[in-house]
C-alpha cells in the first residue's frame, strides 16, 4: 500500500492494486484512510529549520570521522594531519582541511539527488504510462474471463446498464454486419478517472473499445501506438476520448475505428 500510495510500482503492478481495490472493500477503505492522512500531513505540518547548533554537530561529527579514517591510513608512528576532536573548541578553526569538507558535502548531496531526482527520471512518460494500463486492462480483461460485466450482443441492453452505473453516456453501436459483433460491455479505471469498456470480436480476437469524458489532456495523445505486440488507436469527438486496444491488424483496427465513428457521427 505504502509503495503504491507513493508511486513506486511499475504500472502492470499498479493497475493489480487498482483491480483488488475495487473488489475489496476493507483494502479501499484503507487506502482512503492513509491517503487521506499523507494529504493531511503534507498540508498542515510544520516545517522546521535546522538550528545552527545541530548544523556545527553534524560538521563536527564528519571532521572527527574524516580525521579518524585519516588516522587510519597514515604511516605508522607519524604525526597525525589532523586535531583530535577532544581538544578542539566549538567555533575556534579546525585543521581538517576545507577540500575534504566540500568533498563530504559534494557526496552528501550527491546522494540526496540521486534519491530524489532518479526514480522520477526512470518513470515512463504519461503516453507510455497510459498505454501500458490500457494493454494490462485488456490483457487482464482475457486472462480473468471477466471481458464482460454484462454480455449481449444489443446495444440497447448495453448501453443502459452502463448508463446506470457511470456518471456519463457512453455511445455503443452495433457494427455486427460490418465482422466487427458487439460481444458486451464492462466497467474499467483508467487514468484516474471511470471508464465504459465495449468488447467487439474479429474473427479469434478481441478489441477492447475504452470510452470516457475528454479531459485536457486526452488531445495531447498519439494517434497510434504500437506496444508490446499490441495496437492502440486513439481519437476524439470532443465529448468522448475513445482508445480501442487490439492484437489485430491495424488495417481490422483501422477499420473499425472509421466504422466506429461514422456511426457516432450520425446521432
Amino acid at each position: 500500500m505504502d509503495a503504491y500510495l507513493d508511486g513506486q510500482l511499475d504500472p502492470v503492478i499498479s493497475q493489480r492494486v487498482e483491480q483488488h481495490l475495487r473488489e475489496c472493500g476493507e483494502c479501499e477503505q484503507a487506502y482512503e484512510a492513509e491517503a487521506a492522512m499523507a494529504h493531511a500531513i503534507s498540508q498542515t505540518a510544520p516545517y522546521y529549520k535546522a538550528p545552527s547548533e545541530l548544523r556545527e554537530q553534524i560538521r563536527f561529527s564528519l571532521r572527527q570521522t574524516l580525521g579518524m579514517t585519516t588516522s587510519r591510513g597514515a604511516v605508522e608512528g607519524a604525526p597525525l594531519s589532523v586535531e583530535r576532536p577532544e581538544t578542539t573548541r566549538r567555533g575556534a578553526s579546525f585543521a581538517m582541511p576545507w577540500n575534504w569538507l566540500a568533498l563530504a558535502a559534494a557526496i552528501v548531496l550527491a546522494a540526496i539527488i540521486g534519491a530524489t531526482l532518479l526514480p522520477r527520471l526512470r518513470q515512463p512518460g504519461s503516453d507510455q504510462f497510459l498505454a501500458t494500463q490500457l494493454i494490462a486492462s485488456h490483457v487482464r480483461s482475457l486472462m480473468a474471463d471477466h471481458l464482460t460485466d454484462v454480455a449481449s450482443s444489443d446495444q440497447h441492453t448495453v448501453k443502459p446498464w452502463l448508463d446506470a452505473k457511470l456518471d456519463f453516456a457512453a455511445p455503443v453501436v452495433d457494427l455486427a454486419k460490418d465482422g466487427f459483433p458487439l460481444i458486451g460491455g464492462r466497467l474499467d479505471y483508467l487514468d484516474n478517472h471511470a471508464a465504459a469498456a465495449l468488447v467487439y470480436q474479429r474473427r479469434k480476437h478481441f478489441i477492447n473499445l475504452f470510452i470516457w469524458p475528454t479531459t485536457a489532456g486526452d488531445g495531447k495523445a498519439p494517434p497510434m501506438v504500437a506496444h508490446q505486440g499490441y495496437h492502440l488507436l486513439h481519437w476524439s469527438d470532443g465529448d468522448f476520448t475513445y482508445w480501442a486496444v487490439s492484437d489485430v491488424n491495424i488495417g481490422d483496427l483501422d477499420n473499425f475505428k472509421q466504422l466506429f465513428e461514422q456511426q457516432t457521427t450520425r446521432r
